[in-house]
């Protein structure tokens, strides 16, 4: 595949930015604590293997790129690099999809999880017993704890999930159309 210097210049740019949001996912999830409600842990669940997706996603972008334009990550030629083959691009874009449908997963149960977590907070500072108070509200932290993972992560993982789409369509047509030439 043969890229422009401002295209190569563009896309390493792109990644970059897309191995810090990498990093930003990559410590939401090292904080991740599930709450004991199956549906509530079941949308942060979803959000997390959407987020390790995204992170292997992101680095698996990265290793082809930088393979394909023959430097190593340190800014050195690797002459002995090979391209990679338009089967390991296509390989990548339905990895990429699977992501994208564990997003729609996760967003798809976000609804029920949050009202869920509102109503766990409402029955906890409705409970008059002194000693069911203590775990109704370390549940009900726990709970919000979740939906908050789940509202800090949604954001960068729909950007990423985009963005790999549109990077991998695009090196996919460059390379049969470069194979078409």
């Amino acid at each position: 595949m043969s890229l422009t210097i401002a295209n190569a210049q563009n896309l390493k740019d792109e990644i970059a930015k897309s191995q810090e949001q990498a990093a930003k996912l990559q410590a939401l999830c090292k904080d991740y604590k599930t709450c004991g409600n199956a549906n509530i842990d079941g949308y942060g669940n979803s959000i997390k293997e959407a987020a390790v997706l995204s992170i292997a996603n992101t680095e698996q972008i990265s290793n082809l790129y930088v393979r394909d334009i023959q430097e190593n990550a340190d800014g050195t030629i690797d002459v002995t690099s090979k391209n990679p083959k338009l089967e390991e691009w296509v390989t990548l874009a339905t990895t990429v999809a699977a992501e994208g449908a564990k997003i729609k997963e996760a967003v798809d149960k976000a609804k029920g999880a949050g009202e869920e977590a509102k109503n766990l907070a409402q029955s906890a500072s409705a409970e008059k017993n002194p000693m069911k108070v203590a775990k109704a509200a370390k549940t009900a932290k726990a709970a919000a704890a979740v939906v908050e993972f789940g509202n800090a992560a949604t954001p960068i993982l729909v950007d990423e999930s985009a963005k790999q789409v549109k990077l991998v369509d695009e090196i996919i047509k460059k390379i049969k159309a470069a194979k078409n030439m």
